[in-house]
């Protein structure tokens, strides 16, 4: 025997030292396949692996602060990402978030605007996002790691005096605001001015339609219209009707141009009063009075007018207009003109 000590080597270890090596010192085949499948199973399962991480620029705010949160994912390539959260996380409300930026075939990063209105301390939960791989109809999760966050008042200075709210502030105009200021009241001004144009034209045209002088005189016009509807004989053919109306409306349009008023649009009790304010009509008002109101009623009240009552429609109409018109005097002729 040697000075050396033997080297003592257990079952365990002698079994396991036996996988690995052959009688003339090399690995078996066998071992060389199982390592290489399990580098390459690493490798796979790290391919396809998803990992996010969530961090904050401090977390310290002060309430009601836009805390920007930032993730960065690593995701298989080309995958599809999508962020799972609603309006609020936890004790955060969400204000804003960002699309995903893709750094690398393998990696992302995005981040969201939270804040907090109560103070204290605040955790905000893991972010949950999904993603889906090419050729894989079901959806993958993965989850970033929850931030813990200080929130804070507002520190006041409690050794000054409490101040008066401030006054609102006030905000000069722009010039598309002057602009639509002034074209509104330019609008109003033009309107008003139209309505006032629209009504001095409406008033002309009242003054106008009151009394338009007839070509000839008022009298011999209407002798002129009576005698050609005697010569229609209308109500000797059955037409008592149309008799009443034409001498009616001829008598009234006599006073139109007589008098000045618009006796065809009035009734007979208008047309009455009117005439009453002419001294030289008073002769014949009662005659009027009678023939117009006969007429009434054979137009409107199917009265059956007796041949007498036709015949002294058209001699009483004679006489009205007759009695009322206008007397023209022949000027005086100075001695010695020829």
């Amino acid at each position: 025997m040697n000075g050396s000590s033997p080297k003592v080597v257990s079952r365990k270890g002698a079994k396991t030292q036996s996988l690995f090596r052959l009688r003339n010192g090399k690995l078996f085949p066998t071992t060389m396949f199982l390592l290489a499948a399990i580098l390459l199973m690493t490798h796979f399962a790290f391919a396809q692996g998803a990992t996010a991480k969530a961090w904050a620029d401090s977390t310290s705010f002060v309430i009601g602060d836009a805390i920007t949160v930032h993730v960065e994912l690593q995701h298989p390539e080309k995958a599809n990402l999508s962020m799972l959260a609603g309006d609020t996380l936890g004790a955060f409300s969400i204000l804003a978030r960002s699309p995903f930026d893709e750094t690398s075939a393998t990696s992302s990063a995005t981040s969201l605007t939270v804040a907090a209105y109560d103070s204290g301390t605040a955790i905000l939960p893991p972010l949950q996002f999904a993603y889906f791989v090419p050729n894989e109809s079901t959806p993958k999760t993965i989850a970033t790691n929850p931030l813990i966050f200080s929130i804070r008042l507002v520190e006041v200075d409690t050794s000054e005096a409490i101040k008066d709210i401030k006054p609102v502030l006030s905000i000069p105009l722009t010039v598309a605001e002057w602009s639509l200021i002034f074209g509104a009241i330019v609008g109003a001004a033009l309107l008003v001015y139209s309505i006032i144009q629209y009504r001095k034209r409406k008033r002309a045209e009242k003054s106008e339609e009151k009394y338009v002088p007839p070509p000839k005189a008022a009298h011999i016009l209407a002798l002129e219209e009576l005698a050609l509807l005697k010569e229609k004989r209308l109500w000797q053919q059955g037409l008592v009707k149309p008799y009443y109306s034409e001498a009616t409306e001829i008598v009234r349009r006599y006073f139109e141009h007589r008098y000045g008023f618009m006796a065809l649009e009035k009734t007979t009790d208008e047309t009455m009063d009117d005439l009453r304010r002419f001294s030289n009509a008073h002769p014949v008002l009662e005659q009027t009075d009678r023939i117009l109101r006969r007429a009434d009623l054979v137009k409107f009240a199917k009265h059956q007018a007796s041949i007498p009552e036709h015949e002294e429609m058209m001699t009483t109409a004679f006489e009205i207009v007759d009695k009322t018109k206008v007397v023209e005097t022949a000027p005086v002729q100075e001695v010695g003109a020829t």
